[in-house]
């Protein structure tokens, strides 16, 4: 499945969510409709975060399957709804809270920011569990904005080099697609949100944008 979505009144929807095959998260104040669209859509429970009040969920927290990896600014309440669901959770210590835009990761293998520190990626990779190689994705350190992958194939940003493209690709056993998203906005995972199954898009996403991640997704 694969539909355009609008939602914060933007396009740039993934900065505002992020999915695993289990759950969505979806920040706090999200409005109710929202969450009964997303559960009635794709069957899954929603979990709303609040992270002292920040909005950009998506961008704040890493996530597969296993478990999830926290910014420091995110609440004692958050840490244990997320435990409630059987996920090993991470409170992360580093002061880059931005952490969706330095990992990303499918149940299998996932890719992070050199900017990260080895400690950082260490706890990362034990709440996860699997081995994070570092990574830039067309030369930016932020990654988690550019790539996104899931169990079948990833796309990511157009601009992604012939040597990081091969990176990725050797080291989850998948095949890609240099794609934009939001009529050729280059940061594709920052416009989709994802997993095995759906992919949502934002609702400025073309025709062909949505072909080329449906096809490289296998959704």
């Amino acid at each position: 499945m694969i539909e355009k979505l609008n939602l914060f009144n933007t396009e740039v929807i993934g900065a505002f969510a992020l999915a695993s095959n289990k759950f969505i998260i979806l920040p706090y104040s999200v409005d109710s409709k929202i969450v009964q669209f997303f559960e009635e859509r794709t069957r899954l429970n929603v979990i709303k975060l609040s992270l002292g009040g920040i909005n950009s969920v998506g961008i704040m927290v890493a996530m597969n399957d296993n478990g999830i990896v926290l910014p420091y600014n995110a609440d004692e309440e958050d840490i244990c709804i997320l435990k409630k669901e059987g996920l090993n959770v991470h409170l992360s210590k580093s002061k880059m809270n931005a952490l969706g835009n330095m990992i990303v990761a499918n149940n299998k293998v996932g890719f992070v920011s050199p900017k990260l520190s080895m400690a950082t990626i260490k706890a990362a990779e034990d709440t996860l569990g699997v081995e994070l190689i570092k990574t830039t994705i067309a030369g930016l350190t932020t990654i988690g904005s550019s790539l996104a992958l899931n169990s079948k194939g990833f796309v990511c940003h157009p601009q992604t080099t012939e040597t990081e493209f091969a990176l990725v690709s050797s080291n989850t056993n998948l095949n890609g697609v240099r794609v934009t998203v939001n009529s050729g906005y280059p940061y594709v995972r920052s416009g989709i949100i994802y997993n095995d199954s759906f992919v949502f898009v934002g609702y400025k996403t073309t025709g062909i944008e949505m072909a080329e991640i449906e096809r490289a997704l296998k959704v």
